[in-house]
This record gives structure tokens, C-alpha cells and sequence, in this order.
């Protein structure tokens, strides 16, 4: 997918919010504002924007000597979602359809990141997770593969949202991968976040080699493109794994709330709806 320019104010409305991480003052923050709106003139608008907004995060960083400005946004956001985990389980085992109730929880959970434009409330949203359908028309197909599969691997995104992915997870048959950056990239699980979560208790926890959001695969390791290729079944957590996988020339189940009009026209599922897509 393509970078359009609906996705540059969102882009950098991402990063003064991080620069509000650090402790430059208003002026020094500012100006660094200003040099990443001109980095725009020089960027490929053809890369995905997750991509894009990864180059400039690290830049960020390599300006403000830190290594992690989401390190502690990332731990509140998983004790958090832990608080929510006992009562996301209950749902689940209570549910006729424990895929299907699972499925939503997975997919509510990308409503965490950071770099969501939306408000909202989160017991709210689960209160109004029946309410309406998973949109994309795939659950069936995913079940199916599912019990054809000996392995599935999960493309992961947020810190939070691997508390919801732990729920999934608890609720399949088939031994899991699950898939982190290997270094920040924003508010996406690394390997500790995916550990305070609980991920390595019902999963084999790897890095995928990049330090972009998604999975921008010429970024990745050589062992993970391999995984990736060779997988028998791959879900994709997110919107920037959508951004950077939905012309990857292999099938894949993404699964998502869809939080912005580019994604929506893009995937073609209206903003706010939780989908599960097959390509």
C-alpha cells in the first residue's frame, strides 16, 4: 500500500505527540517538526506509511539520544489490558462460538496504539463487542485452515493488544508463533512486552528483524522472510501489517479495527468496524 497525503497529518500529528515524550523544550521540539515536514519532499510516496513513519521515529530518536519513548507508555498499556484479560477469558469460555468471541477480542485489541486518532473507552467497546459482525467474510475460511494447519503464525502490534492476543491464542488448537519487532518501532511489542504480557507462556515468541511498524518484509531478517514464506497459515494484527502486507504475494488473514478513512477505502470496511480479511 501506498503512502497517500491523508496519511501525512496523521503521520505527524504521531510524532508531535511522541516529541511530547521527551523533555525538549517547545522551541527544540518545533524545529524538529519543521525538518521532518521537509523530509517529506524527499520521501517515496510509493512505501507503505508505516514504513515512512518508521524512518522518521528513527530519526527521532537518533535526535533525542533516546532508545524507546513508548518504553513506559507500553508497560502501563499491558498492565491495563492484564486487568481486562480475567473477564476477556470468562467471555470466551462462556461463548458458544469461542473462535468467533476470540476473534473479536484479538481484533478489539488494535484499538490500543498509540498512534489511534479515535477516542474511546475501552469497557465501553467490549460492552459493544456483539453488536455487530466481524466484517471481511473470513472467519469460516480462517477455521477451516485453521484445522488443516500444524502451525499459525501471528504478525503482532501493539504492546496492549498482545494481552488480547494471549486470549486468541488460549482458545486455538494449533501451536503458535508470535511474531515482534526486534527493535521500538512506537508502541509495538518487542520481546519484554510480549513476556510481561504472557505471550511466552502460550506461544514460541520470535523477532521478525525490523524496527518499522508492520512488517515491511525487505526490512526483515532472512530467517524471518523464510518463516513468513513457508508458514502454513499467517495473521496479521493491525493496520500497519496491513499497510505493508496487503500486496504481498502470499495469503494472509488480517485482522484489524479499522481506525482511518485511507484504511477503510482500502480494505473497504467502514471505520470502526473490527474485520477479519482474506487475501
Amino acid at each position: 500500500m501506498k503512502t497517500y497525503h491523508a496519511c501525512i497529518p496523521c503521520i505527524m500529528n504521531l510524532m508531535e505527540s511522541t516529541l511530547n515524550k521527551t523533555n525538549m523544550d517547545n522551541l527544540s521540539r518545533q524545529m524538529l517538526l519543521d525538518k521532518f515536514e521537509l523530509d517529506w519532499t524527499k520521501t517515496d510516496m510509493s512505501l507503505p506509511p508505516a514504513r515512512t513513519a518508521g524512518l522518521i521515529y528513527q530519526k527521532l530518536l537518533q535526535e533525542t539520544d533516546q532508545d524507546d519513548l513508548f518504553k513506559e507508555h507500553k508497560k502501563s498499556s499491558i498492565q491495563e489490558a492484564l486487568k481486562l484479560y480475567p473477564s476477556l477469558k470468562k467471555l470466551v469460555e462462556q461463548a458458544r462460538d469461542p473462535l468467533d468471541i476470540a476473534i473479536r477480542i484479538s481484533a478489539l485489541g488494535n484499538i490500543l496504539d498509540a498512534g489511534n486518532p479515535n477516542s474511546y473507552n475501552i469497557d465501553e467497546e467490549i460492552a459493544r463487542l456483539f453488536d455487530d459482525r466481524i466484517w471481511g467474510e473470513s472467519l469460516e475460511i480462517f477455521r477451516k485452515k485453521l484445522s488443516d494447519a500444524d502451525s499459525l503464525l501471528i504478525l503482532a502490534d501493539n504492546a496492549g493488544e498482545a494481552v488480547f492476543d494471549k486470549v486468541l491464542i488460549e482458545a486455538l488448537d494449533v501451536p503458535v508463533i508470535y511474531a515482534v519487532k526486534s527493535a521500538p518501532a512506537f508502541d509495538d511489542a518487542l520481546l519484554a512486552d510480549s513476556r510481561q504480557a504472557g505471550i511466552d507462556k502460550v506461544a514460541q515468541l520470535i523477532e521478525s528483524g525490523t524496527s518499522y511498524p508492520g512488517t515491511y518484509i525487505p526490512s526483515c531478517s532472512s530467517g524471518f522472510q523464510d518463516l513468513f514464506q513457508n508458514s502454513p497459515l499467517v495473521l496479521a494484527k493491525g493496520q500497519a501489517n496491513f499497510e505493508t502486507l496487503n500486496d504481498n504475494n502470499r495469503d494472509i488473514f488480517f485482522l484489524l479495527k479499522v481506525k482511518c478513512d485511507v484504511i477503510s477505502k482500502e480494505i473497504e470496511y467502514p471505520v470502526g468496524s473490527l474485520v477479519l480479511k482474506y487475501i
